[in-house]
């Protein structure tokens, strides 16, 4: 079964609640798998009798099987322990491996595609961490990547996409706090004589977040969570994602703000909702499901509890006499279901549903099923082992409350 890189762009609708926006990369495996070759195999001289192994190769744009030249067993060894390294996420290892294979046989193409995958995938790791030093690896690696396999539509998009975000960053005033990094518009005097109360309310999230999650992800080494604040159009022309957007995650917060002065509450709870999915990614990585990642964003994204009911209530009100949607339509990113009006149902089935899990079950439920994600452990497994119960239950007995 071949999986491809896939770069998936999530956001949440804004709509008349205000809901902020999540825009994640995802980064599936992509598997090689032998397949006879044809009779013009490369040789190599120093194994010029052997029998040849083949290779197969699929892209994101050629998703039928291309059959490459057998090559000597060596390298196909070397190839199959670069795609396990790979597979369990080494991505330093895989790429020496691959650079070895293509060394020495570099007209075979798979190689060449292979080491673009592991390359692509590297970057990936390194945007996640949302250092200035990460991005600016990542974008060496996605260039050589984009060289190796200029065919590879979603390389050239990812690395069009991350200089423009490099773009929208230089020259910016950066103020640094015990776990966070604020970049904004050194011009811009409001934010300037602000900073130290953004950060005050970053850092206070941290602390509260922390003790949701039992986990900090500015630890052991890992960098702070960068946060970038732009004017709208700023926003909008570094990452594409229109006047809807309330805020956006892909590794760095980024917010949008046109008035500080009028924006600080608004700011708060955006700033917060993004936060969230910084702790969700560390703590679950990239298989949390998307009702549970907003739902849990929705969830915690208010400090203050009468705002906080307000939010579920309206959420609550939304859904009642409608069909609530399976959750297997919510795996993915929320955004991806295209349809406005369907978006805007999901976000709050996701808020509805996360609410319901803690009433019934209690709070920790939620953060394992999140951490049981990073141990490779279904949410559907978690929560029926910590509740007793199937989800899919929790989904009907929510949907018979809402009727």
């Amino acid at each position: 079964m071949n999986r491809f890189l896939v770069f998936l762009f999530s956001a949440a609708i804004g709509l008349a609640m205000g809901f902020g926006a999540w825009w994640a990369f995802f980064a599936p495996e992509q598997h090689v798998e032998p397949e006879p070759g044809p009779p013009s195999a490369p040789r190599i001289e120093e194994e010029p009798r052997r029998q040849r192994e083949p290779l197969v190769v699929q892209t994101l744009k050629q998703p039928e099987s291309q059959t490459s030249a057998g090559v000597a067993p060596r390298w196909a060894a070397k190839n199959r322990e670069a795609i396990t390294a790979l597979e369990a996420g080494d991505h330093t290892r895989a790429i020496e491996l691959f650079e070895e294979c293509r060394r020495a046989v570099p007209e075979e193409q798979v190689f060449a595609l292979n080491l673009a995958e592991a390359l692509a995938r590297s970057a990936n790791s390194e945007l996640e961490h949302g250092s200035r030093e990460g991005r600016a690896a990542a974008i060496e690696r996605l260039k050589r990547a984009k060289e190796l396999s200029p065919e590879r539509e979603d390389i050239a998009r990812r690395l069009e996409q991350v200089e423009r975000l490099e773009r929208s960053e230089e020259g910016l005033w950066t103020d640094t706090s015990e776990h966070f990094e604020l970049s904004y518009d050194g011009e811009r005097s409001e934010i300037l004589w602000s900073a130290w109360q953004i950060t005050s309310e970053l850092e206070s999230a941290y602390l509260d977040l922390g003790e949701h999650f039992g986990h900090w992800p500015v630890e052991n080494g890992r960098p702070r969570i960068r946060v970038v604040l732009y004017k709208r159009q700023g926003f909008l022309e570094a990452t594409g994602i229109g006047h809807w957007a309330g805020g956006l995650f892909d590794g760095t917060v980024r917010v949008p703000v046109e008035d500080l002065g009028r924006e600080k509450t608004e700011l708060t709870r955006v700033l917060r909702h993004e936060i969230v999915h910084a702790f969700v990614a560390v703590v679950g990585g990239k298989t949390v499901p998307g009702w549970l990642n907003e739902g849990l964003a929705q969830y915690l994204e208010h400090k203050d509890l009468g705002l906080h009911q307000r939010r579920i209530q309206g959420a609550r009100e939304g859904l009642k006499g409608k069909q609530l949607l399976p959750l297997e339509e919510l795996q993915k990113s929320l955004a991806s279901l295209k349809d406005e009006q369907k978006i805007h149902s999901a976000y709050q089935l996701s808020l509805a549903l996360v609410d319901h899990i803690e009433r019934n079950y209690g709070e920790r439920v939620l953060y394992e099923m999140v951490a049981g994600c990073k141990a490779g452990v279904e949410v559907t497994i978690s929560f029926h082992k910590r509740a007793g119960t199937p989800l899919a239950q929790a989904h009907a007995d929510l949907a018979r409350e809402l009727e």
